[in-house]
């Protein structure tokens, strides 16, 4: 029944940027995490599992990224399948790989599959319980689980409860509280300079010992925003008239999605380098205009496949101040075009800003700065409208 009702999911609705999707998928996402969490924990009560440390370890081992990139062979039909890269690739972005299938759960439920999912849940325990929920686990001791960037709202979705947290000593203006987190017979408490980051440390470290890989710091949202610009029109309208034969249209992306998810604290350029993509390529003019003026990206059907081109303009000029990029050669679908010429053009930048880097340590006195506060840049198009895919 699962295959079934995945089956009908159009699949450019459901996949993450990570794997070049037109359109941020998270909410969908998170609406699908938590009819899956609500199925599992069904299924583990239908199974007459007891002891809440039992469950959370089942649940967590069912539903965790890891369990369920390592299963999406299984678990999507081949329509699916072939918009995403090979399971090698695939294995270093199993967040994307959850998102992805959490994503396609909240489309089957929409669709009234609730069945279906009933299905999937039964699916993910049986092949947990005696692996993955035993491997949860790694050396040392460190949780493999979902890595949980809310842990307070984790626990509390475990049946946990956290704080209030009072003051335990500081300063007026500089104060130190404590909270403390239980979770069936397990009880911890944590400090922290307030009271949100007091429960928020007690909450992550119960989770831990729990077998919970939990953030304690939390993901922030760097909005990226960008800016008409006549001067940016006339670059699109140009290299679209200069590739007339193939029908290069440009690819577009909302001024909403220009946004980089920040995750335990990273920075920008750690953010950027984390994952070759073309979407991290393209806001690359806002976190590093010192070293990028501009990104533009356009894709050409062909009879055979597609082809994407992205343009990179370096900040300074000269000879070689900009490069295009194609993709190498005719690819089945948009998305694996532009995954390919995203990955040749976030090599260029990543290799201007160590150039920038190098240079700048020459300079007595002037500090290197590849992260900036973002600004206002020259284009702004509506990623939704005509890119194609």
């Amino acid at each position: 029944r699962w295959h079934s009702a995945v089956s009908e999911v159009n699949g450019w609705l459901v996949l993450p940027m990570g794997f070049g999707g037109e359109r941020h998928v998270t909410t969908a996402a998170w609406h699908g995490d938590k009819v899956l969490g609500a199925a599992v924990a069904r299924e583990l009560q239908a199974q007459c599992v007891g002891g809440q440390d039992e469950l959370t370890r089942r649940f967590c081992a069912a539903v965790s990224n890891e369990h369920m990139a390592a299963h999406l062979d299984q678990l999507l039909p081949l329509t699916l399948l072939t918009l995403l890269p090979p399971a090698e690739e695939r294995a270093a972005q199993v967040h994307d790989c959850g998102t992805l299938l959490e994503a396609c759960v909240e489309r089957v439920h929409h669709s009234g599959g609730a069945d279906a999912i009933e299905e999937l849940a039964r699916y993910l325990l049986a092949t947990a319980t005696d692996t993955d929920a035993d491997a949860s686990e790694g050396e040392g001791g460190e949780a493999r689980a979902r890595r949980e960037a809310n842990p307070k709202g984790r626990l509390l979705e475990l049946g946990g409860s956290v704080g209030p947290a009072e003051q335990v000593g500081g300063a007026s203006h500089s104060p130190l509280f404590r909270a403390a987190a239980s979770l069936g017979e397990r009880r911890l408490a944590a400090e922290g300079g307030s009271k949100k980051a007091a429960e928020k440390a007690a909450a992550a470290a119960l989770l831990a010992s729990a077998g919970v890989n939990a953030a304690v710091l939390p993901t922030q949202r760097l909005d990226l925003a960008r800016t008409a610009s006549e001067a940016d029109g006339s670059r699109a309208s140009e290299a679209a008239s200069a590739g007339r034969p193939l029908r290069w249209s440009a690819v577009a992306f909302r001024e909403a999605d220009l946004a980089a998810e920040l995750k335990d604290g990273e920075d920008g350029e750690a953010w950027f380098r984390r994952r070759p993509t073309l979407h991290r390529s393209v806001c690359a003019p806002l976190l590093f205009p010192d070293a990028v003026r501009a990104v533009d990206a356009w894709q050409a059907r062909l009879d055979d496949g597609a082809l994407a081109m992205v343009r990179v303009q370096a900040a300074r000029g000269g000879e070689g101040a900009t490069r295009v990029f194609v993709t190498p050669a005719p690819t089945s679908t948009g998305s694996a075009a532009r995954r390919a010429a995203g990955v040749l053009a976030h090599a260029h930048i990543t290799a201007l800003l160590d150039l920038q880097l190098s240079g700048s340590a020459g300079d007595e006195g002037e500090p290197h700065h590849t992260k900036a506060a973002p600004r206002a840049h020259s284009r702004e198009e509506d990623h939704n409208g005509g890119s194609g895919g």
